[in-house]
C-alpha cells in the first residue's frame, strides 16, 4: 500500500572521501552494462511498475585526477583496470563479484547467500570485494554503510548484497555538439548519452542514442547521394 520507496544518502568520511547513493532504483534490478571483452560493469534500473523484490542503488566514492595521474586518458585506463579486476573476481565468466554487506563490514569473504537474492544476470559470484577497488574506496564504503544504517534502519542488514562494480556515473560536463549531433570541432564525432552529458539515466541515454543513430544514418545517406 505504501508503494516503492526511494532514498538519497551521503556521508563524509574520516579519510576525506565523500560517499553517496546514486541511481537509486525502487523495486529495481542490477543489470549488466559491460561494453568491452574481459571486463564487468554493473548498472541499475527500475521497470515502470517498480515492483521488483529488491531496491538497489550505486554507492559512489568521490575521486579526483590525483587518483589516476598520467595521460589525458588516464581516467579511462583507471576505469578499465577496475572493470577487468571485477571480471577476474567474478570468475572470468561475466558474472559479477558480490559479497554480503555483513561479511564486507567484517572483512571476510562471502560463501553463501542469505534472504536477499541478487537480481543481476548472468549471476553473482560470491567473494571478497576488497580487491575490487582501491583501499581508500573500500575503507570509505565500510565507514559509510553503518552511517547510512543510522539514517535508514536495515541499510547495513547482514545479508544485503553488494554487487560490483559500477565504474560510471553521470558526467559533470557536456561535450558540445551541433544541430546534426556532430561535435563542434571534430567532424564525424557524435557525443552521445550520459558520459557526454546528454542523459541522466538508462532510458534517456537510450533515447539520445536513437537520435544520434538517426543522425549518423542521415549523414551517410547525404554523403552517398
Amino acid at each position: 500500500m505504501l508503494g516503492a520507496a526511494d532514498y538519497q544518502l551521503v556521508h563524509h568520511c574520516s579519510n576525506g572521501r565523500s560517499v553517496y547513493s546514486f541511481c537509486m532504483c525502487p523495486g529495481g534490478q542490477v543489470v549488466a552494462a559491460t561494453s568491452e571483452v574481459g571486463r564487468v560493469v554493473t548498472n541499475g534500473m527500475s521497470q515502470y511498475e517498480r515492483s521488483g523484490k529488491n531496491a538497489n542503488s550505486g554507492i559512489v566514492v568521490g575521486i579526483t585526477p590525483a587518483d589516476y595521474p598520467g595521460s589525458p586518458l588516464a581516467g579511462i585506463e583507471f576505469q578499465r583496470h577496475l572493470e577487468q579486476r571485477a571480471f577476474e573476481l567474478g570468475g572470468c565468466t561475466y558474472e559479477a563479484p558480490g559479497q554480503l554487506v555483513g561479511d564486507f563490514l567484517a572483512q571476510q569473504p562471502s560463501t553463501q547467500l542469505g534472504t536477499v537474492k541478487p537480481s543481476y544476470r548472468p549471476g553473482v559470484h560470491l567473494c571478497d570485494l576488497s580487491p575490487s577497488l582501491p583501499e581508500y574506496a573500500i575503507a570509505a564504503i565500510r565507514e559509510a554503510i553503518p552511517a547510512f544504517d543510522q539514517q535508514i534502519k536495515g541499510f547495513a542488514m547482514h545479508d544485503a548484497v553488494l554487487t560490483g562494480v559500477e565504474t560510471r556515473t553521470s558526467s559533470p560536463i557536456r561535450i558540445k555538439r551541433k544541430d546534426d549531433y556532430q561535435s563542434l570541432n571534430t567532424a564525424g564525432l557524435y557525443p552521445a548519452g550520459e558520459g557526454a552529458g546528454y542523459a541522466g539515466g538508462i532510458l534517456s541515454a537510450g533515447i539520445d542514442g536513437i537520435k544520434v543513430a538517426e543522425a549518423v544514418a542521415l549523414n551517410i545517406l547525404h554523403n552517398t547521394l
